[in-house]
């Protein structure tokens, strides 16, 4: 399906990315996830609907609903601009009168960096929504949470900055396992996925 299809099959609005820049320069401007890409990860790294997929810079909330409808987990998008926030709760009470049934969407506005990591979570996806400065204290955060209640989670990262890629590789005990490539040129249109399992590292 094209990006208009899913929208209509969603009964959401999310395809419009973001005018001007962002109030604060740690934080990048708002860009979808194209559902063309979204459908090669469905693909090559389905989940379960047990998981719990944590959506950094969510905007208007496209990967929670989609993950949402294809895989009924729950998924969390956190979103700091206030405009986009209220947008993405316009169309959680559109996708919920059609999708009550498909997966749990919950929609939190505040910095990421402050969002309290849930116990349950064990997926979180970074479309490079903030500074590498912003990543390491997420991922900081996600590192503590683990510590406190252990479980395999892993870090799903589309276009990954290389300021990224080199924190997680250098600096932290999360481990390279997949790559879910586009059909392009640009070699840069990719996922990674990362996972850091306490029984398999020491740290």
């Amino acid at each position: 399906m094209n990006e208009q299809q899913y929208e209509q099959l969603l009964q959401i609005e999310t395809a419009k990315p973001q005018q001007g820049f962002p109030s604060s320069a740690e934080y990048h401007r708002y860009e979808p996830t194209p559902y063309k890409a979204l459908d090669l990860l469905r693909d090559a790294y389905p989940l379960e609907s047990t998981d719990t997929i944590v959506d950094f810079g969510s905007g208007k909330g496209r990967l929670p609903f989609y993950l949402a409808y294809t895989f009924r987990v729950r998924a969390i998008g956190v979103e700091m601009d206030g405009g986009f926030h209220e947008e993405a709760l316009q169309n959680w009470m559109s996708y919920t009168k059609k999708h009550r049934n498909r997966g749990s969407v919950q929609l939190e506005r505040g910095l990421a960096e402050e969002f309290t990591i849930p116990p349950d979570a064990n997926r979180f996806y970074f479309f490079n929504p903030f500074s590498v400065n912003v990543f390491r204290q997420v991922i900081a955060n996600i590192i503590e949470s683990v510590e406190t209640v252990p479980r395999p989670v892993d870090v799903i990262l589309y276009y990954p900055a290389d300021e990224y890629l080199h924190y997680l590789n250098d600096e932290t005990p999360f481990q390279y396992v997949q790559t879910v490539r586009l059909p392009l040129k640009n070699l840069h249109e990719r996922f990674l996925i990362y996972r850091f399992d306490m029984m398999e590292l020491s740290w």
